[in-house]
């Protein structure tokens, strides 16, 4: 049985939003009929039958605007809302909030780049309103579906569930191995020079096989993946030698081996890690290292994220469509746990140049390992809880919890000493709910 919506007007907007918050989140179809067929919700100026939710006008619109001082959160229920509308039975337009979110509008404004030229977490909406934690979308959709279920018990909504997914980059497999003499010659002087006698010490042993190369731990991980029955994702940077990729080149024998095994013998999902470089040097680079990852695996390259989370509006996501991508993973921050998107689920990349959404699937993640230790400065186990209490929110609401680590946070080595604990603590904890 179909929710049956009547409204005034049809956009390409309100399908996006409808499909987001009835079709992905409640799991229920939508069905678009007259006033006389008694319907479900009524999106229009005037109350006609069902519950009444007045359109704030965004919907109806094209293009983008900017707004950004007209927007104000403020209670709604146990959340908060935007896009405040009166004479309904919902304060809010939850379908013109959860559009803006989620289209990423406000990445199209101007903006203060980070140093890498990134839309950083200070200047979004959700961050300055102390919501980027919030998984503000499925909230609404919850309140929503109990709402009209008031109306119509009959309905039949198929709610997700809780989820976990851990994805990993592998910016370097090999801290030491792999890379040749000239770099770690070149290395061997800088961390003397540097004064990282760790490194010093560690290098020569672990080339000479006397010492395991500690960035190189996956049999660990896949040990702790079956423990836990994970579902993992890893991403490979294949990149050219450059000042931010510094991963081992991608024909190395042993590099291929690694690759092949992950994807072949451990059965996991592989996608591409578009190289920093790639974002001056546009599609040719990109569209070269997702060659290099299929000619490794012999398979359709699907998944992406982008290194260093390097991604802009529109400019990265249309790249990526037009080369086969159809799972990104970038949406996030590094120095702020939360929903970018103030989403726990993955929705589609909105196109609005064509103004409709598209087959680009965004996957939002919401704790990266860095972010408690070096942006919050927290101590191991203040990072616990904290991912105890963001993994209880998405639970509450029958989200995705997305993780994204690092090989070489799993190092105990350098600043990553102690730190190793937090992922099967985060593994565990997952496989409890």
């Amino acid at each position: 049985m179909s929710l049956r919506i009547h409204t005034d007007f049809r956009s390409p907007r309100l399908d996006y939003s409808l499909d987001i918050i009835f079709e992905r989140l409640l799991g229920i179809s939508v069905e678009y009929v007259r006033d006389s067929e008694h319907p479900h919700l009524c999106y229009t100026q005037e109350k006609i039958e069902g519950l009444h939710i007045r359109p704030h006008g965004l919907l109806g619109e094209k293009g983008t605007r900017t707004f950004k001082e007209s927007i104000e959160f403020e209670p709604f229920g146990n959340s908060q809302a935007c896009f405040r509308t009166e004479g309904a039975d919902c304060a809010f337009d939850l379908f013109a909030a959860s559009f803006f979110l989620c289209s990423r509008y406000e990445e199209y404004w101007d903006f203060y780049p980070d140093e890498h030229d990134r839309f950083s977490a200070r200047e979004s909406v959700l961050n300055q309103a102390d919501l980027l934690q919030q998984p503000l979308v499925n909230q609404w959709a919850l309140w929503l579906k109990d709402q009209i279920l008031k109306l119509d018990q009959s309905l039949k909504f198929n709610t997700r569930k809780f989820e976990y997914i851990s994805t990993i980059d592998i910016d370097q497999a090999w801290k030491y191995k792999h890379k040749g003499l000239k770099r770690n010659l070149a290395g061997f002087f800088r961390d003397g020079f540097q004064g990282k006698w760790e490194n010093f010490k560690e290098r020569w042993p672990v080339l000479m096989g006397l010492k395991k190369d500690p960035f190189f731990n996956f049999e660990m991980q896949d040990e702790w993946h079956s423990t836990y029955a994970t579902e993992v994702k890893y991403f490979v940077l294949l990149a050219d030698l450059g000042p931010f990729d510094k991963n081992i080149e991608w024909e190395v024998p042993a590099f291929q081996k690694l690759i092949k095994k992950l994807h072949s013998t451990a059965g996991y999902e592989l996608g591409i890690h578009p190289s920093y470089q790639s974002n001056e040097m546009g599609r040719s680079q990109v569209e070269a290292e997702i060659k290099r990852l299929y000619s490794i695996i012999a398979n359709d390259v699907k998944l992406s994220r982008q290194h260093f989370l390097m991604h802009k509006f529109p400019e990265t996501y249309d790249q990526l469509f037009n080369l086969g991508i159809r799972e990104e993973h970038s949406m996030g921050y590094s120095s702020h746990m939360g929903f970018r998107a103030g989403i726990a689920a993955p929705f589609p990349y909105y196109d609005f140049e064509r103004e409709c959404g598209t087959d680009l699937l965004l996957t939002p993640f919401c704790f990266m390992d860095v972010t408690p230790m070096h942006y919050m400065g927290l101590s191991l186990e203040e990072a616990k809880k904290e991912c105890k209490v963001l993994m209880d929110r998405v639970k509450q609401v029958g989200g995705l919890f997305v993780s994204l680590w690092h090989n070489e946070s799993l190092s105990e080595s350098e600043r990553w000493k102690g730190w190793r604990d937090l992922y099967p603590f985060m593994l565990e904890q997952a496989a409890k709910k």
